[in-house]
Parts: C-alpha cells; sequence; structure tokens
C-alpha cells in the first residue's frame, strides 16, 4: 500500500515531509534521530519522534507500574531533549510517547493515525543476528508498514 500522496512533489521536499523515529534511548535509536534530523532539514521537513516504552514486567501493582512508567519516560524524554537540542542537532522535534508491548505493532498504528511519510529506525546490532540481519521488532514494522522505512 503506498501513499495516495506519493510521487508528487508538493515542493522542495517531495514526498518526506513527515518524518518519525522510532525511539528507544538506545545508540542506534539516536544514530535515527539524527539522519531523520539531516534529511528534514535537507527536506523541509518535520521531525516526530515516537517514545515506545514497554510496560514494566516486574510491577505488581498499578502504583508500581506508574512509577516504572514515569521514571521511563523521563529518562527517554530527558534524552531525547538533549540530542534534540545539541549544537549540531538544532531542530524542533516533536515527541509522542506510547505503552505497548510490540513497538513495531505501536509505530505501525502512530503512522496509520498521523499519517507519516517516512519512518526512520535504528538497526540493533544484538537483535540483527537473528532473523538474517534484520531484527524481530523491525521485521515486524517492514512486513506491517505500508509507507517507506528508512533503517540505520
Amino acid at each position: 500500500m503506498v501513499p495516495e500522496h506519493a510521487g508528487t512533489v508538493e515542493g522542495p521536499g517531495g514526498v518526506f515531509r513527515r518524518l518519525l523515529v522510532g525511539f528507544d534511548g538506545s545508540a542506534e535509536a539516536r544514530r535515527a534521530l539524527r539522519v531523520a534530523i539531516a534529511l528534514a532539514a535537507d527536506l523541509g521537513g518535520d521531525v516526530h519522534a515516537l517514545l515506545v516504552i514497554r510496560p514494566p514486567a516486574h510491577a505488581e501493582t498499578a502504583a508500581e507500574r506508574a512509577s516504572a512508567e514515569e521514571a521511563e519516560r523521563e529518562n527517554l524524554s530527558r534524552g531525547l531533549s538533549e540530542m534534540a537540542n545539541s549544537a549540531q542537532n538544532r531542530w524542533e522535534v516533536s515527541t509522542h510517547i506510547v505503552f505497548a508491548d510490540d513497538p513495531a505493532k505501536a509505530i505501525a498504528e502512530h503512522v496509520d493515525v498521523h499519517g507519516f511519510d517516512l519512518v526512520v529506525v535504528g538497526a540493533h546490532g544484538r537483535e540483527q543476528m537473528i532473523h538474517r540481519g534484520i531484527g524481530r521488532s523491525l521485521e515486524q514494522l517492514l512486513r506491517r508498514h505500508p509507507c517507506p522505512v528508512l533503517v540505520v
């Protein structure tokens, strides 16, 4: 499935005007964010970062879960803010946070709801050894996703 506007050029940026980065705080996700910011700067696009936070397995009560989720949210948000505001990456990045067990499904659903033109994700080294060089979450995202996915 290809977005309706694919192949059209609506100005200097063409179709990649709304970029979504799957961000988990890893080195690979930070690299993906840097690439997305560079693309957005070149194309006149917008960068959105989606922080997919997995619900904590060790939390036994709702209060423990809420506390663990808030700590994770603050940690990821802080890392994202530091990256987006660093000297070489001065670019406004909109942040979206979802809690989900399946990052690929969460990213695909977020794209469907908000209409992004390109998803940029980092390739995780440990997972790459599994599934012929493609991580489980990444493989699921590529299979489910109707719009282009750039893996860096």
